[in-house]
């Protein structure tokens, strides 16, 4: 009975545990809180918390001092440099506030006398006061000083402060005008319009542009041979006797400033000639291959530019097949496009007003047409589009390179070489509308002429009848 008394005793102090309550359990950080609950803190771990926001307080106090400390000494040295051709070492110099000047400040050997310095009423009345319980000699010094070096200093127990004169900031102000007075004038058309020779340097723009394309595309590279280039462009606009651009050109030939104006902007052509040139190159390219992956393309790109025989100046190319025919050189399609689209294309286009020049196609032109799509060919070696710049001392290489074998071709195969002009022009003929196919040699042998004539003069017989009735 004991035993069995003795267990029943157990769950009855388990169920009187329950019913106690049980102590608040502190919750780990990231729990919810209860609505309404609070978390109780001892005072030891509120004290704790206060310690170190006073601690961590203190460390920005000493971090924010030394910061200052350190801007004041960065301060004293970049004075002590600035001072040191003016003021000798004053290591040996106690800085006090509210010391006078003249006995922090070391002596200064008169220089020669110069033009005293003018200040206000109230720096002088401050200057009088400050220097009334020194002696006559220190007065003197400082008076030297400020005479000699332009410059009083002050101080206030940390650094020396030097005050500039009014006059310095004048002379500041009138540099300041003359270096903008000494910026070079625009060379820009509507500034030449301005001074009366618009018309003159942009006839002898257009002019430089036809001489480019068609005689010499890196004139140069010296500056005498460039203003030799730009100066005959301007003469050849005025050749006529009785051009109205005559007294524009004796006004710049006497204004030596308005000529240099003149002559940069005249040879600012070049550039843009060539960098339209090479821009639209590089849009034709572009387009060409832009259903090729990146990988094709660098592989592409590479091939025509490495290839002997130069393929991507040559008729019948293909580009999947990687193939084309060696016998049709500077046949590309690429170079008419270029031919058309720089020269060919607007009422006011070079091509259009010089026909005559251009109708001859010179082997600059072609070579120059060449250079360009060699450029942008050059710009897709790696996949993608990359601008390579159509720069003088790389290019005028290439050019060069393609007057050679245009010159050979034209020694060994010269019927190829004026058929190559004659095919080339009947396109841009065709596609300008200037000119049609066979049109050459065409003397209207379809008309019947004799009966054109029959017909005017019967017409004309009818109504010489009917005024003689009447």
């Amino acid at each position: 009975m004991s035993r069995k008394s003795s267990k029943s005793s157990k769950p009855k102090e388990k169920a009187a545990r329950s019913l106690t309550s049980t102590p608040p359990v502190a919750k780990t950080r990231g729990q919810k809180k209860a609505p309404g609950s609070k978390v109780q803190v001892s005072d030891n771990q509120y004290e704790e918390f206060l310690k170190f926001q006073a601690q961590k307080k203190k460390e920005a106090e000493l971090n924010r001092k030394e910061n200052v400390r350190k801007k004041v000494d960065a301060l004293l040295d970049e004075e002590r440099l600035q001072t040191t051709s003016v003021v000798p070492d004053g290591s040996d110099i106690d800085h006090i506030d509210g010391a006078n000047p003249a006995d922090i400040l070391p002596a200064v050997v008169p220089p020669k006398k110069k033009v005293s310095l003018d200040f206000s009423d109230e720096d002088a009345e401050n200057e009088a006061d400050s220097d009334g319980n020194d002696e006559g000699g220190d007065v003197g010094k400082e008076d030297e000083s400020l005479e000699s070096t332009g410059v009083r200093r002050r101080t206030n127990g940390l650094i020396q402060v030097k005050d500039e004169p009014k006059e310095d900031n004048a002379e500041r102000k009138c540099r300041r005008r003359i270096s903008k007075g000494d910026r070079k004038p625009p060379t820009t058309l509507a500034s030449l319009k301005k001074d009366g020779c618009g018309p003159l340097v942009d006839l002898a723009h257009q002019l430089l542009h036809v001489k480019i394309a068609l005689e010499t595309a890196f004139p140069g590279p010296s500056v005498d041979v460039q203003d030799s280039f730009v100066w005959d462009c301007i003469k050849e606009a005025v050749k006529n006797p009785g051009s109205p651009l005559k007294s524009m050109f004796d006004a710049i030939s006497q204004d030596e400033a308005l000529k240099n104006r003149a002559m940069a902007y005249v040879w600012s052509g070049a550039s843009q000639l060539r960098g339209e040139l090479v821009r639209k190159a590089r849009e034709n390219v572009a387009f060409l291959l832009q259903q090729m992956k990146p990988k094709d393309i660098g592989e592409v790109a590479t091939w025509l530019i490495s290839t002997k025989k130069d393929p991507f100046l040559c008729g019948e190319l293909d580009l999947k097949t990687k193939t084309f025919n060696k016998n049709f050189p500077f046949r590309a399609v690429l170079l008419r496009q270029l031919l058309i689209s720089q020269f060919f294309q607007g009422a006011g286009s070079e091509g259009l007003l010089y026909k005559d020049l251009f109708q001859k196609l010179p082997d600059n032109l072609l070579a120059l047409l060449a250079t360009a799509a060699e450029c942008a060919f050059k710009g897709m070696l790696s996949g993608s589009p990359v601008v390579i710049e159509f720069k003088e001392p790389v290019f005028q290489p290439r050019h060069q390179y393609y007057m050679l074998k245009l010159a050979e071709y034209r020694k060994h195969s010269p019927m190829y070489m004026e058929k190559l002009r004659q095919d080339l022009w009947a396109e841009i003929g065709e596609a300008c509308g200037f000119v049609m196919r066979n049109e050459v040699d065409d003397s209207g042998s379809e008309l019947d002429f004799e009966a054109m004539e029959e017909y005017g003069r019967l017409q004309t017989n009818t109504i010489v009848s009917d005024v003689t009735v009447a």
